[in-house]
């Protein structure tokens, strides 16, 4: 099992996600991270010119609720989940 095969095994039953994992699996699948202004990130994808635009979360360093959804969704879309 590859990297990103066991990051996105563990994202789908997640409750809450490193956003260093976040960071690594979007890399994975081909999207380039853009810093944007205060603590919004995009990662927008070249082939398939999707964009997944989140929060760093802080002060913690993990990804849940809403953001978590989200990106669960766009990986759901994009038939990596």
């Amino acid at each position: 099992m590859t990297k990103q095969e066991k990051l996105l095994a563990s994202l789908k039953m997640a409750k809450t996600f490193k956003w260093a994992s976040v960071e690594t699996l979007f890399s994975q699948l081909g999207y380039e991270q853009k810093q944007m202004k205060g603590s919004r990130v995009r990662f927008y994808n070249k082939d398939t010119s999707r964009t997944v635009m989140l929060h760093t979360p802080h002060p913690e360093n993990e990804v849940k609720g809403g953001a978590l959804k989200d990106i669960k969704e766009h990986l759901k879309l994009e038939g990596y989940l």
